[in-house]
Protein backbone atom coordinates (compact mmCIF):
# COMPACT_ATOMS: atom_id res chain seq x y z
CA UNK A 1 0.00 0.00 0.00
CA UNK A 2 3.18 2.09 0.83
CA UNK A 3 4.23 1.66 -2.92
CA UNK A 4 1.33 2.80 -4.06
CA UNK A 5 1.02 5.80 -2.61
CA UNK A 6 4.32 6.82 -3.78
CA UNK A 7 3.67 5.70 -7.17
CA UNK A 8 0.51 7.95 -7.42
CA UNK A 9 2.21 10.81 -5.92
CA UNK A 10 5.21 10.68 -8.55
CA UNK A 11 2.51 10.65 -11.09
CA UNK A 12 1.22 13.57 -9.93
CA UNK A 13 4.42 15.18 -9.72
CA UNK A 14 5.05 14.30 -13.44
CA UNK A 15 1.90 15.97 -14.93
CA UNK A 16 2.73 19.13 -13.36
CA UNK A 17 6.59 18.99 -14.23
CA UNK A 18 5.85 17.69 -17.24
CA UNK A 19 3.29 19.71 -18.44
CA UNK A 20 6.26 22.04 -19.11
CA UNK A 21 8.04 20.42 -22.03
CA UNK A 22 6.64 21.68 -25.33
CA UNK A 23 7.51 21.12 -28.63
CA UNK A 24 9.02 23.71 -30.95
CA UNK A 25 7.36 26.00 -33.15
CA UNK A 26 6.62 25.37 -36.76
CA UNK A 27 8.29 27.34 -39.43
CA UNK A 28 6.76 27.27 -42.70
CA UNK A 29 9.41 29.62 -44.47
CA UNK A 30 12.51 27.64 -44.57
CA UNK A 31 13.35 28.62 -48.09
CA UNK A 32 17.39 27.97 -48.65
CA UNK A 33 17.73 25.76 -44.72
CA UNK A 34 19.95 22.81 -44.76
CA UNK A 35 17.81 19.10 -45.12
CA UNK A 36 18.77 19.02 -41.55
CA UNK A 37 16.40 22.10 -40.29
CA UNK A 38 13.98 21.20 -42.65
CA UNK A 39 13.71 17.45 -41.38
CA UNK A 40 13.59 18.56 -37.92
CA UNK A 41 10.62 21.15 -38.43
CA UNK A 42 8.93 18.63 -40.04
CA UNK A 43 9.21 16.25 -37.63
CA UNK A 44 8.71 18.55 -34.31
CA UNK A 45 6.13 21.15 -35.70
CA UNK A 46 3.19 19.55 -34.10
CA UNK A 47 4.96 17.13 -31.68
CA UNK A 48 4.00 16.49 -28.05
CA UNK A 49 6.57 15.05 -25.53
CA UNK A 50 3.56 13.88 -23.31
CA UNK A 51 1.78 12.19 -26.02
CA UNK A 52 3.04 8.52 -26.14
CA UNK A 53 4.33 7.63 -29.71
CA UNK A 54 2.04 5.52 -30.94
CA UNK A 55 -0.60 6.01 -33.55
CA UNK A 56 -3.13 4.02 -31.51
CA UNK A 57 -3.02 4.78 -28.52
CA UNK A 58 -4.18 0.89 -27.33
CA UNK A 59 -1.20 -0.27 -28.80
CA UNK A 60 1.36 -1.28 -26.42
CA UNK A 61 5.31 0.36 -26.77
CA UNK A 62 8.02 -2.00 -25.36
CA UNK A 63 11.37 -0.24 -24.27
CA UNK A 64 14.14 -2.54 -24.18
CA UNK A 65 16.09 -1.74 -21.49
CA UNK A 66 19.88 -2.37 -19.83
CA UNK A 67 22.15 -1.49 -17.06
CA UNK A 68 25.69 -1.95 -17.67
CA UNK A 69 27.05 -1.48 -13.63
CA UNK A 70 30.67 0.45 -13.80
CA UNK A 71 31.44 0.95 -10.27
CA UNK A 72 29.75 1.39 -6.57
CA UNK A 73 30.63 3.52 -4.07
CA UNK A 74 29.41 3.65 0.08
CA UNK A 75 28.70 7.22 1.45
CA UNK A 76 29.01 6.01 4.99
CA UNK A 77 28.04 9.39 6.37
CA UNK A 78 24.79 8.53 5.02
CA UNK A 79 24.40 5.36 4.59
CA UNK A 80 23.93 5.55 0.88
CA UNK A 81 25.28 3.93 -1.97
CA UNK A 82 26.21 5.43 -5.11
CA UNK A 83 26.00 2.97 -7.85
CA UNK A 84 27.13 4.58 -11.40
CA UNK A 85 25.45 2.85 -14.56
CA UNK A 86 24.93 3.42 -18.29
CA UNK A 87 21.01 3.31 -19.13
CA UNK A 88 20.43 1.85 -22.37
CA UNK A 89 16.80 2.37 -23.53
CA UNK A 90 15.30 1.46 -27.12
CA UNK A 91 12.08 2.30 -28.38
CA UNK A 92 10.08 2.89 -31.38
CA UNK A 93 8.37 6.19 -31.67
CA UNK A 94 5.63 5.87 -34.77
CA UNK A 95 5.71 10.13 -35.30
CA UNK A 96 9.49 10.50 -36.09
CA UNK A 97 9.83 8.40 -39.01
CA UNK A 98 10.74 10.24 -42.28
CA UNK A 99 11.76 9.31 -46.19
CA UNK A 100 15.87 9.66 -46.35
CA UNK A 101 15.65 10.54 -49.99
CA UNK A 102 13.87 13.74 -49.62
CA UNK A 103 16.05 14.80 -46.92
CA UNK A 104 19.69 14.21 -48.35
CA UNK A 105 19.81 10.74 -47.33
CA UNK A 106 19.59 11.67 -43.74
CA UNK A 107 19.18 8.36 -41.92
CA UNK A 108 19.70 9.36 -38.90
CA UNK A 109 19.56 12.50 -36.02
CA UNK A 110 20.14 13.31 -32.69
CA UNK A 111 17.67 15.41 -30.10
CA UNK A 112 17.74 16.01 -26.41
CA UNK A 113 15.79 14.15 -24.59
CA UNK A 114 13.52 17.25 -23.34
CA UNK A 115 12.01 17.25 -26.52
CA UNK A 116 10.80 13.96 -27.17
CA UNK A 117 8.89 11.59 -25.28
CA UNK A 118 10.93 9.81 -23.47
CA UNK A 119 9.70 6.41 -20.93
CA UNK A 120 9.23 7.45 -17.10
CA UNK A 121 11.98 6.27 -15.34
CA UNK A 122 12.54 7.05 -11.78
CA UNK A 123 14.27 6.51 -8.49
CA UNK A 124 11.97 5.87 -6.08
CA UNK A 125 14.77 6.21 -3.19
CA UNK A 126 17.35 9.79 -3.42
CA UNK A 127 16.83 9.87 -6.75
CA UNK A 128 19.86 10.30 -9.28
CA UNK A 129 22.42 12.63 -9.43
CA UNK A 130 22.48 15.83 -10.91
CA UNK A 131 24.89 17.61 -13.52
CA UNK A 132 27.38 18.66 -10.97
CA UNK A 133 27.00 15.36 -8.58
CA UNK A 134 25.42 17.68 -6.02
CA UNK A 135 22.12 17.71 -6.75
CA UNK A 136 19.40 15.32 -6.96
CA UNK A 137 16.61 14.67 -9.00
CA UNK A 138 14.09 11.60 -9.12
CA UNK A 139 13.74 12.27 -13.42
CA UNK A 140 16.35 10.87 -15.41
CA UNK A 141 18.85 13.52 -16.71
CA UNK A 142 18.80 15.39 -20.11
CA UNK A 143 20.71 12.98 -22.59
CA UNK A 144 21.31 12.95 -26.47
CA UNK A 145 18.59 10.07 -28.09
CA UNK A 146 19.16 9.04 -30.84
CA UNK A 147 16.83 8.86 -33.75
CA UNK A 148 16.71 6.79 -36.94
CA UNK A 149 14.50 7.39 -39.96
CA UNK A 150 12.58 4.34 -38.98
CA UNK A 151 11.64 6.04 -35.27
CA UNK A 152 14.30 3.26 -33.76
CA UNK A 153 14.91 5.68 -30.36
CA UNK A 154 18.02 4.60 -28.35
CA UNK A 155 18.60 6.89 -24.91
CA UNK A 156 21.93 5.98 -23.81
CA UNK A 157 23.36 7.96 -20.98
CA UNK A 158 25.70 7.39 -17.78
CA UNK A 159 23.38 7.91 -14.64
CA UNK A 160 24.24 7.56 -10.64
CA UNK A 161 21.69 6.09 -8.59
CA UNK A 162 21.83 6.26 -4.46
CA UNK A 163 19.82 3.74 -3.05
CA UNK A 164 19.71 3.53 0.90
CA UNK A 165 21.54 0.97 2.57
CA UNK A 166 21.16 -0.82 6.11
CA UNK A 167 24.34 -0.81 7.54
CA UNK A 168 26.05 -2.97 9.62
CA UNK A 169 29.50 -2.00 10.88
CA UNK A 170 30.22 -4.56 13.55
CA UNK A 171 32.63 -6.63 10.79
CA UNK A 172 34.63 -3.55 10.16
CA UNK A 173 37.23 -3.16 8.20
CA UNK A 174 35.60 -6.22 6.49
CA UNK A 175 31.82 -5.42 6.82
CA UNK A 176 29.23 -5.92 4.06
CA UNK A 177 26.00 -3.95 3.52
CA UNK A 178 22.36 -4.54 2.39
CA UNK A 179 21.47 -1.78 -0.28
CA UNK A 180 18.16 -1.37 -2.01
CA UNK A 181 17.30 0.47 -5.23
CA UNK A 182 13.56 1.05 -6.27
CA UNK A 183 13.28 1.71 -9.97
CA UNK A 184 9.66 2.46 -12.41
CA UNK A 185 7.40 4.28 -14.45
CA UNK A 186 4.80 5.89 -12.23
CA UNK A 187 3.03 7.20 -14.91
CA UNK A 188 2.67 4.44 -17.20
CA UNK A 189 1.40 0.66 -16.15
CA UNK A 190 2.08 -2.50 -18.21
CA UNK A 191 -0.92 -1.98 -20.61
CA UNK A 192 0.84 1.58 -21.88
CA UNK A 193 4.72 0.67 -22.14
CA UNK A 194 6.68 -2.43 -21.19
CA UNK A 195 9.79 -2.51 -19.84
CA UNK A 196 11.82 -5.44 -21.24
CA UNK A 197 14.71 -6.93 -19.78
CA UNK A 198 16.13 -8.90 -23.04
CA UNK A 199 19.56 -9.25 -21.91
CA UNK A 200 18.94 -9.37 -18.19
CA UNK A 201 18.23 -6.97 -15.50
CA UNK A 202 21.91 -5.79 -15.20
CA UNK A 203 25.36 -6.33 -16.81
CA UNK A 204 29.01 -6.16 -15.10
CA UNK A 205 31.14 -6.94 -17.99
CA UNK A 206 32.37 -3.36 -17.61
CA UNK A 207 32.61 -3.64 -13.35
CA UNK A 208 35.55 -2.24 -11.84
CA UNK A 209 35.75 -2.32 -8.11
CA UNK A 210 37.04 0.82 -5.97
CA UNK A 211 39.75 0.73 -3.83
CA UNK A 212 37.82 -0.31 -1.09
CA UNK A 213 34.08 -1.45 -2.22
CA UNK A 214 33.21 -4.55 -3.69
CA UNK A 215 30.22 -5.59 -5.03
CA UNK A 216 29.35 -9.06 -4.01
CA UNK A 217 25.76 -9.76 -4.97
CA UNK A 218 22.84 -8.64 -6.61
CA UNK A 219 19.21 -9.29 -6.85
CA UNK A 220 15.91 -8.06 -8.42
CA UNK A 221 12.40 -8.22 -7.91
CA UNK A 222 9.80 -7.17 -9.63
CA UNK A 223 7.01 -5.28 -7.16
CA UNK A 224 3.77 -5.07 -9.14
CA UNK A 225 1.55 -2.37 -7.88
CA UNK A 226 -2.12 -2.52 -8.83
CA UNK A 227 -3.03 0.75 -10.92
CA UNK A 228 -6.51 -0.14 -11.89
CA UNK A 229 -8.98 -3.14 -11.20
CA UNK A 230 -10.90 -2.89 -14.17
CA UNK A 231 -8.02 -3.36 -16.70
CA UNK A 232 -5.66 -5.36 -13.98
CA UNK A 233 -3.16 -3.07 -15.06
CA UNK A 234 -0.26 -2.73 -12.83
CA UNK A 235 3.03 -0.30 -12.18
CA UNK A 236 6.10 -2.77 -12.20
CA UNK A 237 8.36 -1.21 -9.59
CA UNK A 238 11.93 -2.86 -10.00
CA UNK A 239 13.74 -3.50 -6.68
CA UNK A 240 17.14 -4.40 -7.18
CA UNK A 241 19.01 -5.48 -3.70
CA UNK A 242 22.51 -4.99 -3.92
CA UNK A 243 25.35 -6.70 -1.37
CA UNK A 244 28.45 -4.67 -1.18
CA UNK A 245 31.65 -5.43 0.57
CA UNK A 246 34.81 -3.84 2.19
CA UNK A 247 37.39 -5.65 0.89
CA UNK A 248 41.18 -2.83 1.35
CA UNK A 249 43.82 -5.20 2.77
CA UNK A 250 45.17 -1.91 3.98
CA UNK A 251 43.19 -2.19 7.05
CA UNK A 252 44.04 -6.20 7.64
CA UNK A 253 48.18 -4.80 7.47
CA UNK A 254 47.67 -1.74 9.74
CA UNK A 255 45.10 -2.73 12.19
CA UNK A 256 44.55 -6.28 12.13
CA UNK A 257 48.19 -7.64 12.37
CA UNK A 258 49.44 -5.45 15.04
CA UNK A 259 46.41 -6.24 17.26
CA UNK A 260 47.63 -10.13 17.13
CA UNK A 261 51.02 -8.60 17.37
CA UNK A 262 51.04 -6.87 20.25
CA UNK A 263 48.47 -9.78 22.39
CA UNK A 264 51.53 -12.05 21.65
CA UNK A 265 54.23 -9.53 23.25
CA UNK A 266 52.07 -8.85 26.01
CA UNK A 267 51.79 -12.18 26.61
CA UNK A 268 55.78 -13.57 26.58
CA UNK A 269 56.31 -10.36 29.42
CA UNK A 270 55.69 -12.70 31.87
CA UNK A 271 58.58 -14.52 30.21
CA UNK A 272 61.00 -11.85 31.17
CA UNK A 273 62.05 -12.74 35.11
CA UNK A 274 63.47 -10.38 37.04
CA UNK A 275 63.69 -7.89 34.52
CA UNK A 276 61.33 -5.45 36.00
CA UNK A 277 62.26 -2.23 34.82
CA UNK A 278 62.20 -3.45 31.08
CA UNK A 279 59.19 -5.46 31.56
CA UNK A 280 56.87 -2.63 33.33
CA UNK A 281 58.50 0.32 30.02
CA UNK A 282 57.46 -2.66 28.01
CA UNK A 283 54.16 -3.12 28.83
CA UNK A 284 53.46 0.81 29.60
CA UNK A 285 54.31 1.15 25.53
CA UNK A 286 52.01 -1.56 24.63
CA UNK A 287 49.10 0.01 26.71
CA UNK A 288 49.91 3.49 24.61
CA UNK A 289 50.28 1.45 21.87
CA UNK A 290 46.32 0.42 22.37
CA UNK A 291 45.05 3.20 23.81
CA UNK A 292 46.47 5.07 20.46
CA UNK A 293 44.56 2.55 18.20
CA UNK A 294 41.22 2.85 19.79
CA UNK A 295 41.38 6.93 19.45
CA UNK A 296 42.81 6.10 15.53
CA UNK A 297 39.78 3.78 15.16
CA UNK A 298 37.32 6.78 16.54
CA UNK A 299 38.32 8.71 13.73
CA UNK A 300 37.83 6.10 10.84
CA UNK A 301 34.72 4.31 11.38
CA UNK A 302 31.54 5.78 10.74
CA UNK A 303 29.19 6.94 14.09
CA UNK A 304 26.28 5.89 12.40
CA UNK A 305 26.11 2.09 13.28
CA UNK A 306 24.29 0.37 16.05
CA UNK A 307 26.28 -2.50 16.73
CA UNK A 308 29.53 -2.69 18.81
CA UNK A 309 32.27 -3.30 16.49
CA UNK A 310 34.50 -6.42 17.25
CA UNK A 311 38.19 -4.88 16.15
CA UNK A 312 37.04 -1.93 19.03
CA UNK A 313 36.16 -4.94 21.37
CA UNK A 314 39.61 -6.55 20.72
CA UNK A 315 41.78 -3.41 21.02
CA UNK A 316 39.67 -2.54 24.64
CA UNK A 317 39.91 -5.81 25.64
CA UNK A 318 43.52 -6.23 25.28
CA UNK A 319 43.92 -2.86 26.88
CA UNK A 320 41.99 -4.39 29.97
CA UNK A 321 44.64 -7.37 29.86
CA UNK A 322 47.69 -4.58 29.55
CA UNK A 323 46.44 -2.79 32.59
CA UNK A 324 46.31 -6.01 34.48
CA UNK A 325 49.12 -6.81 33.44
CA UNK A 326 51.00 -4.13 34.92
CA UNK A 327 49.29 -4.55 38.25
CA UNK A 328 50.83 -8.18 38.07
CA UNK A 329 53.97 -6.95 37.22
CA UNK A 330 54.50 -4.90 40.69
CA UNK A 331 52.89 -7.09 42.87
CA UNK A 332 55.44 -10.21 41.53
CA UNK A 333 57.98 -7.91 41.80
CA UNK A 334 57.14 -7.14 45.63
CA UNK A 335 56.70 -10.76 46.18
CA UNK A 336 59.88 -10.85 44.93
CA UNK A 337 61.74 -7.83 46.53
CA UNK A 338 60.62 -9.58 49.77
CA UNK A 339 62.84 -12.40 49.10
CA UNK A 340 66.00 -10.90 48.62
CA UNK A 341 65.84 -8.70 51.79
CA UNK A 342 68.19 -9.18 54.38
CA UNK A 343 65.18 -10.29 56.83
CA UNK A 344 62.41 -11.84 54.79
CA UNK A 345 59.91 -11.56 56.69
CA UNK A 346 57.43 -15.11 57.03
CA UNK A 347 54.52 -15.23 54.88
CA UNK A 348 50.73 -14.73 55.55
CA UNK A 349 49.26 -18.28 56.54
CA UNK A 350 46.50 -18.00 53.88
CA UNK A 351 48.83 -16.87 51.08
CA UNK A 352 50.41 -20.48 51.43
CA UNK A 353 47.26 -21.91 51.75
CA UNK A 354 45.76 -20.65 48.66
CA UNK A 355 49.53 -20.67 46.86
CA UNK A 356 49.70 -24.88 47.76
CA UNK A 357 45.99 -25.52 47.05
CA UNK A 358 47.29 -24.48 43.57
CA UNK A 359 49.94 -26.42 43.18
CA UNK A 360 48.40 -29.48 44.34
CA UNK A 361 46.11 -29.39 41.32
CA UNK A 362 47.79 -31.55 38.63
CA UNK A 363 46.52 -29.60 35.66
CA UNK A 364 47.86 -25.57 37.22
CA UNK A 365 50.99 -27.68 38.44
CA UNK A 366 51.81 -28.96 34.48
CA UNK A 367 50.84 -25.45 32.84
CA UNK A 368 52.88 -23.37 35.36
CA UNK A 369 55.45 -26.35 35.46
CA UNK A 370 55.85 -26.34 39.14
CA UNK A 371 56.21 -29.91 40.67
CA UNK A 372 55.22 -31.16 44.57
CA UNK A 373 58.30 -29.94 45.46
CA UNK A 374 57.60 -26.89 44.71
CA UNK A 375 54.20 -26.39 46.51
CA UNK A 376 56.42 -27.65 49.51
CA UNK A 377 58.39 -24.71 49.22
CA UNK A 378 55.39 -22.93 49.56
CA UNK A 379 54.62 -24.62 53.32
CA UNK A 380 56.42 -23.59 56.42
CA UNK A 381 58.22 -26.68 57.81
CA UNK A 382 57.70 -27.39 61.63
CA UNK A 383 60.94 -27.77 62.69
CA UNK A 384 61.59 -27.86 66.89
CA UNK A 385 64.84 -26.43 66.65
CA UNK A 386 65.57 -24.33 63.55
CA UNK A 387 68.35 -21.63 63.14
CA UNK A 388 68.07 -18.21 62.43
CA UNK A 389 69.73 -19.06 58.91
CA UNK A 390 67.48 -22.35 57.89
CA UNK A 391 64.41 -20.15 58.78
CA UNK A 392 65.45 -17.07 56.28
CA UNK A 393 66.25 -18.66 53.52
CA UNK A 394 63.18 -20.54 53.64
CA UNK A 395 61.02 -16.89 53.76
CA UNK A 396 63.03 -16.25 51.28
CA UNK A 397 62.33 -18.92 49.11
CA UNK A 398 58.82 -19.04 49.91
CA UNK A 399 58.46 -15.17 48.40
CA UNK A 400 60.88 -15.97 45.05
CA UNK A 401 58.76 -19.11 44.47
CA UNK A 402 55.52 -16.86 45.20
CA UNK A 403 56.59 -14.57 42.54
CA UNK A 404 57.53 -17.23 40.09
CA UNK A 405 54.31 -19.37 40.65
CA UNK A 406 52.12 -15.58 39.57
CA UNK A 407 53.95 -14.96 37.01
CA UNK A 408 53.46 -18.15 35.19
CA UNK A 409 49.87 -18.15 36.34
CA UNK A 410 49.33 -14.99 35.01
CA UNK A 411 51.13 -16.43 31.69
CA UNK A 412 48.78 -19.26 31.42
CA UNK A 413 45.43 -17.11 31.86
CA UNK A 414 46.50 -14.41 29.91
CA UNK A 415 47.26 -16.44 26.51
CA UNK A 416 43.66 -18.20 26.96
CA UNK A 417 41.66 -15.17 27.54
CA UNK A 418 44.02 -13.51 24.74
CA UNK A 419 43.36 -16.60 22.29
CA UNK A 420 40.11 -16.19 23.01
CA UNK A 421 39.53 -12.59 22.41
CA UNK A 422 41.73 -13.31 18.92
CA UNK A 423 39.44 -16.00 17.89
CA UNK A 424 35.71 -14.24 18.32
CA UNK A 425 36.79 -10.34 17.69
CA UNK A 426 38.96 -10.54 14.66
CA UNK A 427 36.82 -9.80 11.64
Amino acid sequence: MGVYKVALFYTFVFFFLGGSRSSEGCNNDLTGASAAIRLSNDLFCSYDTNVRPVVNQSSQTTVETRFYVFNAHMNEKWDILQMSIQLVMEWTDEFLVWDPSKYDNIQKMYKESSHIWVPDVMSYDTGFNGDNNEDFSYFLPISMVRITNKGKMKYNHRITLNGQCSTNIAKWPFDSHNCTFLIGSPVYTNVNVNYSFTHGYYDMDYYKPSREWEISGISQECMNVLYSSSNSSVHCILQYDINITRFSTMYYSSIVIPAVVISLMKIFTFFMGREFTLRFILLCLIFISELLYIQFLDTKLPNNGRQTVYIVLLYRNSLILTAIALIITVISNEFYKHGTDDFPRNGPEWLKSVSTFLLNKKPIAMLTNFNTQGAELLIEKNVEEESPNTQRDENALFWKTLSNLLDRLSFVITLVISMINLWFLIP
